[in-house]
């Protein structure tokens, strides 16, 4: 819907409810894009904590490292390692040592128990994570403090290829002179060993034999070499073929547990080689163009490739004697068998078994996580997006989960307090935009059931770039609009920012630099007080810093408290107190959380009145302070779930938690308890709001109704009326499917009256006159609703297109008028410009039903497990008449999913609500690699 068109959206209010506009303001400015995939890598399955907790490590071009881990319904990003665009990663790898070094002396143990407990030790250490880029360094990271733990220069210009040993005790780098380097990465260490002999051409992959003592490398050379790995030197070379005269890259090559080497190249082709005979087994034109990327499962009898044509190809082998015999013995006639296969003849095969499209560019990289309960193929590339496809054996026709292309932290911040800003973070800047303004709403003549809005454009008042050795982690706003915090991984920087007639001018806090700042870490997390006067730090060193600016004028800036609990075990402050649950000391309850080590601070919240700071980490410990007082107030009890977000209530103490399970809690500050809400209903949510597979990202509170709460993810806003009782689990969640039933219903309610009447039109469609089997059956009932539902929606679009003066109009803004007087409208946000829209007149969505009223319908779509109609979206199908009492409404959840991807959501007032998006369209067309097109005959 273009901005300045009217909207079909009436005020509808419960009988018992006065009437309320909401104004919905979609912004579309935060033009959000993250940068293509290069590589991916799953904890190896040697790691004790890989059995309990599976990460996944996904680069990207801007040198950007995300962390993944699976939880409950999905997956979800714990955490990001801002990278530097002058250090481009081109491989990441996990390091989990399994066993002692061989080369590590025997007298190093004094006994073979001593020995054991040490491999023990090394089993249970976590994994060690390591990328190789094109700036020519190996670096290992910390993943709590998000920065460089050791770095090693190999000397050879760009790594283009890494790989481990089968005990992770020796890595291989390929580079861009031609020379593989081999890395000691045992017990920790970081250190060059040896230069294997150059090759004519760049290093473009590399794989160990499982043995230990030949290395496998692919280069730019059209060849394959064995590399003995005490010499040094290339044992045998393996050539593939070239087209029209130019040298063939092997972009990828893995080995399979027979030692059957699997190579990937920039003719399309997937070759197999035998490895004693050196000679080719099997060559697959699987592919149109470069094959980038190998996946091997762990029996070794499927390979998956993909690559520039954007396929995912399943290679499966074959055992050629079982189908030959299967085919035969379909033939009836055949007179004839098969003879045995002599020992020279092969008898497995590999073929194609399968392919899919999952992304709309190059794959670059691919991953598995094998057996239950994940069982997922990982896919990405250049379109940006993150693809999880399983279950494995069901490949291609495998369900798919796209991750969202924005972060699960939000990167968009709005101030509430009347000055309309919205910041925005990127990697090397922030941007500031100042929210456009509705006019008053007018009903033109010729349209009486619609409403116009026309709106002031929004303003882009501030661009601050910085100068940065790494991308930023963390930005933040003060709600007055005069500070602005941010920082990479080097250091905090605090602008003061002065408004000049409408145009933002920006300085320098230069002192805060000089004083808090040398004391003061990277920051992980920002947020400012309500009051503007107090700006809050989660340090990389997992501390929280307090620094006092109410003498920022003077340039006097103040650390007044440190808080050391998300350190754990190394925390200055042992005495912690616990949250009461369930009416249980939490050391009886047995849910209190373990101390542990030190972990980083993933959240942060500040109570409306500036008394309560609670912060959150990624060992799920929950801390909240006084900040009156200065001191630890209480510790949340441990969740089952990882928690996603934290939220203060505007007008009481009472926090809200929401986890990846997408249950949510509400704490009593001051009481140091659950609410009563929290005890009731917190383990008894609607099914369809727990099945959902994305998680929880953002919440917000209606400043008119302070029991109304906003929840929002990328595809839906939420509206909890926490007044209201949440109705049976199995009650129906979403907004446009209780329209949609309940249209059916009416609609089948009219069908039904009609036969009873035994109209003229309707007498030859009735069998049996005067009871409920006078209806149509549900097939011609089917077709009938989708005619009507067709011409209402050209109707619709119609009476839009002339009001507007327009000869055409896409039929896909409006959807079915359901009476003279109202209209719904269906959005879908890959059809929408760029620009801002309101949606002016808008009803408030938690009071469209009564609290009283239990509105009762039905459906004859099935339920997914995901708790979806298997056929939303769809054109609309009839119930049957006994199944209209089955489905209930929940009074309390109202879920709308005409709005996304959504980044944010907040009141900037108190009837305005603003929702920001980014289109995945708008991502798509922006990036600057163009996806790869073979002409065929007739296109």
């Amino acid at each position: 819907m273009r901005p300045n068109a009217p909207t079909s959206r009436p005020a509808v209010a419960a009988a018992d409810l006065p009437q309320r506009t909401l104004q919905v303001h979609r912004c579309r400015q935060a033009n959000y894009s993250p940068t293509a995939i290069v590589s991916l890598s799953v904890t190896p399955n040697t790691s004790v904590a890989h059995k309990r907790h599976v990460k996944l490590a996904c680069a990207r071009a801007n040198g950007d490292l995300e962390l993944w881990s699976p939880q409950d319904q999905n997956w979800f990003l714990e955490r990001t390692i801002p990278g530097s665009p002058n250090s481009p990663i081109e491989t990441v790898l996990w390091i989990h040592q399994s066993n002692v070094d061989a080369e590590t002396a025997e007298t190093d143990f004094d006994s073979p128990e001593e020995r054991a407990a040490y491999v023990k030790l090394l089993r249970e250490a976590p994994a060690r994570l390591i990328t190789a880029g094109l700036d020519g360094r190996i670096v290992e990271w910390d993943t709590i403090s998000m920065k460089p733990r050791q770095a090693l220069e190999v000397g050879g210009g760009a790594v283009w290829c890494a790989s481990l040993n089968h005990f992770h005790t020796r890595l291989a780098v390929g580079c861009e002179d031609g020379r593989l380097r081999i890395v000691d990465v045992a017990d920790g260490r970081l250190e060059m060993l040896r230069l294997f002999e150059k090759a004519p051409a760049r290093i473009m992959s590399t794989v160990w034999h499982p043995s230990g003592e030949y290395i496998v490398t692919g280069g730019a050379d059209s060849c394959i070499r064995k590399m003995n790995v005490r010499t040094g030197r290339t044992t045998e070379r393996l050539t593939t073929g070239t087209l029209k005269g130019e040298e063939t890259i092997v972009w990828d090559v893995k080995m399979l547990h027979d030692h059957t080497i699997v190579s990937a190249d920039s003719t399309g082709n997937v070759r197999f080689w035998d490895w004693k005979s050196g000679t080719q087994t099997t060559a697959l034109r699987a592919h149109g163009a470069d094959v980038l990327c190998i996946a091997v499962n762990k029996s070794g009898d499927k390979v998956w490739t993909a690559g520039v044509d954007r396929k995912v190809v399943q290679l499966s082998l074959v055992d050629v004697r079982a189908s030959n015999s299967s085919a035969a013995g379909k033939k009836g006639n055949a007179k004839t068998k098969r003879k045995p296969a002599s020992g020279g003849e092969q008898t497995k095969q590999w073929i194609v078994s399968g392919e899919k499209r999952y992304h709309t560019h190059d794959v670059r990289a691919l991953a598995l996580v094998e057996g239950r309960p994940h069982d997922t193929l990982i896919s990405g590339g250049v379109d940006t997006t993150l693809t999880f496809s399983s279950p494995l054996a069901e490949f291609p026709r495998l369900k798919q989960y796209r991750m969202p292309l924005f972060p699960h932290r939000p990167v968009v911040q709005m101030t509430q307090n009347g000055t309309r800003l919205m910041l925005v973070r990127f990697d090397d800047h922030v941007e500031v935009w100042r929210l456009a303004r509705a006019m008053p709403a007018f009903r033109p003549q010729e349209m009486r059931n619609y409403d116009k809005v026309d709106y002031q454009g929004e303003e882009l008042v501030l661009n601050l770039k910085l100068k940065s050795e790494t991308n930023l982690a963390a930005a933040a706003m003060s709600e007055d609009g005069q500070w602005i915090a941010v920082s990479d991984m080097e250091a905090v920087k605090l602008f003061h920012v002065e408004d000049m007639n409408g145009h933002l001018r920006v300085r320098k806090a230069r002192e805060f630099s000089h004083t808090v700042g040398a004391s003061v870490p990277s920051a992980h997390k920002l947020c400012f007080a309500p009051d503007s006067l107090r700006l809050i730090i989660a340090g990389s060193d997992s501390r929280i810093y307090l620094v006092d600016l109410s003498r920022g004028a003077e340039g006097i800036y103040e650390t007044v408290a440190t808080f050391s609990a998300h350190r754990g075990d190394e925390a200055e402050d042992q005495n912690l107190d616990a949250m009461d649950i369930d009416g249980q000391s939490p050391t009886d309850s047995g849910k209190i959380v373990q101390k542990g080590g030190r972990e980083m601070i993933a959240t942060l919240a500040v109570s409306a009145d500036g008394q309560w700071l609670a912060s959150g980490d990624m060992l799920n410990r929950i801390h909240v302070f006084n900040l009156d007082a200065l001191k630890h107030h209480a510790t949340l009890p441990v969740f089952s779930s990882m928690h996603t977000t934290l939220t203060f209530h505007p007008s009481s103490p009472t926090l809200v938690v929401t986890c990846t399970s997408n249950e949510f809690y509400l704490y009593d500050c001051e009481d140091a308890r659950l609410t009563d809400w929290s005890r009731e209903y917190s383990q008894r949510l609607p099914y369809r709001w727990l099945a959902r597979k994305e998680v929880i990202t953002g919440v917000a509170f209606d400043p008119r109704q302070p029991s109304v709460m906003i929840m929002h993810g990328v595809s839906h806003v939420t509206f909890i009326d926490l007044d209201k009782p949440l109705g049976p689990r199995d009650a129906t969640i979403s907004i446009a499917q209780r329209r949609l039933m309940l249209h059916k219903a009416m609609q089948r309610e009219r069908f039904h009256q009609r036969g009873r009447k035994g109209s003229d039109a309707e007498c030859a469609l009735e069998d049996h006159s005067g009871s409920d089997a006078a209806i149509l059956p549900d097939h011609e009932i089917r077709e009938l609703e989708r005619k009507e539902f067709e011409k209402r929606k050209k109707a619709a679009a119609r009476e839009i297109a002339m009001a507007n003066g327009a000869a055409t109009k896409s039929e896909d803004d409006v959807i079915l008028i359901e009476s003279g007087d109202e209209e719904d409208a269906v959005h879908r946000p890959e059809d929408d410009d760029d620009d801002d829209q309101f949606d002016g007149e808008v009803p408030m969505p938690v009071a469209a039903v009564s609290p009283s009223a239990s509105v009762r319908a039905g459906t004859k779509r099935g339920l997914n497990s995901a708790g979806r109609s298997s056929s939303e979206g769809s054109t609309p199908t009839f119930l049957n008449r006994s199944r209209l009492d089955e489905v209930e409404f929940s009074p309390a959840f109202q879920m709308e999913v005409r709005y996304g991807p959504v980044m944010g959501v907040a009141f900037i007032a108190p009837d305005e609500l603003v929702v920001v998006e980014r289109p995945v369209l708008a991502v798509v067309q922006g990036l600057q690699a163009q996806a790869f097109y073979k002409h065929k005959y007739g296109t």
